[in-house]
């Protein structure tokens, strides 16, 4: 059945396995982003891009959302150390983009003695990298992990380790180890996206794959949930089935 998207105020849509599969568009997402336009806004835990790289290639492929409608963790994980500790000493684990967007924000990147150590997606992740930030972390660093996803899909219906992945090597390490999680399902993300377009949390609907990430982070905000993908049996193009709007 369908959710009948057109009664919402704003439209919160994950990313990976929801419009994207890698490189491949998924059935239905171009005619959601033109369908919903400024009321439509991406919400994910993407922590490899900003939000201007990532506009810009989704903007490649048919997908055009301006970076004022994305909100990524890795971007919002840098915002909210540059907020709350402008030219912190911060060891990044993440992409180039990312580490361009920090230094950027004011933040100080080292490889020693940091105040915290941001933790993303890293594909250049190795064993003498978590050798390096356990040590890190013993000596008294703070961890901030942008998201704790273990995987997204990829293009070819496999999966692609994601931070998450990486945070469960350091955990093991070291047990009992706390730290600050900034992407889904913490309500950082939503709270951004809601204020992006003005819109209550009960007048608002999320498209995402993940219950553990998007489901669980929509129930504790209280914003509707349409599960699709690997999260459920839906698709895009079925949520996009015209029906008559009805009060929320």
């Amino acid at each position: 059945m369908s959710l009948a998207l057109d009664r919402y105020e704003a439209i919160l849509c994950d990313i990976d396995g929801c419009l994207l599969a890698g490189e491949r568009v998924l059935p239905g997402a171009r005619e959601l982003v033109s369908r919903f336009g400024a009321r439509l806004v991406a919400v994910s835990n993407n922590s490899t891009d900003t939000p201007q790289t990532l506009g810009a290639h989704l903007a490649r492929l048919g997908l055009p959302i301006p970076p004022e409608r994305i909100v990524l963790a890795g971007a919002t994980a840098v915002d909210q150390i540059a907020a709350h500790a402008l030219g912190a000493r911060v060891t990044l684990c993440g992409s180039a983009q990312l580490a361009a967007y920090a230094r950027g924000q004011g933040l100080v990147l080292v490889e020693r003695d940091p105040d915290m150590v941001l933790l993303t997606r890293d594909i250049a992740f190795s064993y003498a990298r978590l050798e390096h930030v356990v040590g890190l972390l013993r000596a008294g660093a703070r961890l901030v992990v942008a998201n704790i996803d273990a995987t997204h899909p990829s293009a070819e219906g496999g999966l692609v380790p994601e931070t998450g992945a990486l945070l469960a090597a350091i955990i093991t390490c070291l047990p009992g180890l706390r730290y600050q999680v900034i992407g889904k399902p913490e309500a950082a993300l939503f709270d951004i996206a809601l204020r992006k377009t003005g819109s209550r949390a009960d007048r608002s609907i999320l498209i995402g794959d993940n219950p553990a990430t998007d489901g669980e982070g929509a129930r504790r905000l209280g914003i509707a949930f349409a599960a699709i993908g690997r999260g459920g049996a839906r698709d895009i193009a079925e949520l996009l089935e015209p029906l008559q709007p009805q009060e929320v």
